[in-house]
């Protein structure tokens, strides 16, 4: 019965951990793209804890949600600049999309920075906007675990930078490495307007 039972636990950690989407092993791509965003070092921003869902960046490259890629018949630019490959994207959707795991970012991710941490549920409600409202901090980042795509020769992630007075530009960021430094390739906006 004692055998059952470990078995019982064993076998959902051991079928998690082979199931989980693989990561990039440092943020080294996210911190080269916020050195672009002109964020200054030394001032205070707003990160948002809870790393955005991955579902939020695939839906930015496939122009929809789902795994069935979305064509605008109306519209026939390629806003992907061609970096869509159905095989690719139907692997990446498969790896990435089921991911529901919440993730957290910590300080040290990005230690250029001086970003406070906040949680989603609290952000721009009463307190949090009596806390900072004349605190100087204006902006609240807002980023996902970038994702490996087309046989880990791309990594792409959601970035969104939002001010407090309602002014928010989800991105979808596309990068390479290319001799050992990244760079970005293209950056999506959303296609949905706010």
């Amino acid at each position: 019965m004692k055998k059952l039972k470990n078995t019982l636990i064993i076998i959902p950690f051991f079928t998690l951990s082979c199931a989980s989407a693989q990561y990039v092993e440092s943020y080294d791509p996210i911190n080269v793209f916020l050195e672009t965003q002109k964020l200054e070092k030394g001032k205070e921003y707003i990160l948002q804890r809870e790393k955005i869902n991955n579902t939020e960046a695939l839906r930015l490259f496939n122009g929809g949600e789902g795994a069935e890629h979305i064509i605008d018949s109306t519209d026939p630019i390629d806003y992907t600049d061609g970096l869509f490959v159905e095989k690719h994207w139907k692997k990446m959707y498969k790896q990435y999309a089921q991911d529901t795991i919440s993730k957290y970012w910590k300080k040290q991710d990005f230690p250029a920075y001086n970003f406070i941490l906040e949680d989603k549920n609290g952000l721009l409600k009463l307190d949090f906007m009596n806390r900072y409202l004349n605190s100087r901090i204006e902006t609240i980042v807002m980023l996902s675990e970038p994702m490996y795509y087309m046989d880990k020769k791309y990594i792409m992630f959601y970035f969104n930078k939002v001010s407090f007075f309602g002014d928010t530009k989800p991105q979808l960021v596309i990068m390479k490495k290319e001799k050992g430094i990244w760079s970005i390739v293209r950056i999506m906006g959303d296609y949905i307007y706010y």
